[in-house]
């Protein structure tokens, strides 16, 4: 699995947002109860780009941050091309404009983690780049979260760190 390095344009999402970590919080968090609140409230969104859907990971800027134990900020939600006409107890967030290292987990989401641990453990760290804080996952029709052909494309903003 090697990433693929590419330039993405800046990005607007509408959606919900909570604060999690991965051990206790993420995964009861983002559970089906998130994911169909999203679902059931779309056609409030205006202006949407596209039928996917964006998991965007926010997480503090703390030096031994740890997701497992640290909580970071999470927003489920879909692109728009426009901000206006935020729906009611939803919340924005743009993806700024960059490059990116882009992999797809081939897999049951159960074994994402495998996938994340790549990228931050071994991946990122002989690359020559940092990452900025963040990263996200976009969801298509590819999406099956606990089947063997399910695909999630997992997206890590790069920067170039100087000795």
């Amino acid at each position: 699995m090697e990433p693929t390095i590419l330039s993405r344009e800046e990005t607007h999402v509408i959606g919900i947002t909570f604060t999690a970590n991965v051990t206790e919080d993420l995964g009861k968090k983002l559970s089906a109860t998130t994911t169909e609140a999203l679902r059931a409230r779309k056609s409030e969104i205006h202006h949407q780009v596209g039928e996917g859907e964006y998991l965007i990971q926010i997480y503090p800027d703390k030096a031994d941050f740890d997701a497992a134990v640290d909580p970071f900020t999470t927003l489920i939600g879909v692109e728009v091309s426009s901000l206006a006409d935020i729906p009611e107890g939803m919340v924005s967030h743009t993806i700024p404009a960059g490059k990116f290292a882009k992999v797809t987990h081939k897999g049951p989401e159960t074994n994402l983690g495998e996938t994340y641990g790549f990228l931050y453990g071994s991946w990122l760290c002989e690359s020559g780049y940092d990452y900025a804080g963040f990263d996200f996952e976009y969801w298509d029709e590819r999406y099956k979260p606990e089947q063997e052909d399910n695909e999630i494309d997992i997206y890590v903003p790069l920067f170039k760190y100087e000795i």
